[in-house]
């Protein structure tokens, strides 16, 4: 597959919209819909925001922005950190530099808004995301988490700052 054959789009979603993420989630149907009910009263309370990569009407791939720290106080910051979570992108599509292109579009976008400090957590195993997190600047190891039902790994949150 050739990405410049991609045509795709980013895009930030309404809560309308949020079943379409539903092919990008793990085979549990349990737990599709206690994380659903989550993030649709995470949606109500304005505390994230859903970017997508949509080819051929398709979402396929996720990056969900909080705004608001739920397990680690350091996650976010109102006003100045946000912590992304539930970045997915189907497999078909990986290793063609779009999961890169998604995360620049989405910092880029939450710069233009005023953030200068974006956080993410990443399993300490996961060799392939760290570095590509980290070739996006997410270098500072600022926390240590733990697994939750929806993804038991235990991760270190790492932080990517803009200096101006």
């Amino acid at each position: 597959m050739n990405k410049k054959e991609l045509n795709y789009t980013i895009k930030k979603i309404a809560k309308e919209e949020f079943d379409q993420l539903y092919d990008l989630f793990p085979d549990d149907e349990q737990l599709w819909i206690k994380y659903r009910k989550m993030r649709l009263e995470e949606f109500d309370n304005q505390e994230i925001d859903v970017y997508v990569m949509e080819l051929n009407s398709a979402f396929i791939g996720e990056l969900t922005v909080s705004y608001i720290s739920h397990d680690l106080k350091t996650e976010a910051i109102p006003n100045q950190r946000v912590y992304f979570q539930a970045f997915r992108l189907q497999n078909q599509y990986q290793g063609l530099g779009l999961g890169q292109k998604f995360m620049q579009f989405v910092l880029s976008d939450l710069e233009k808004q005023g953030y200068k400090e974006f956080t993410i957590g990443v399993e300490d195993d996961n060799e392939r995301a760290k570095h590509i997190y980290f070739k996006l600047g997410f270098t500072e190891a600022i926390d240590k988490g733990y697994g939750d039902e929806f993804d038991p790994s235990d991760y270190t949150l790492y932080m990517k700052s803009i200096k101006k």
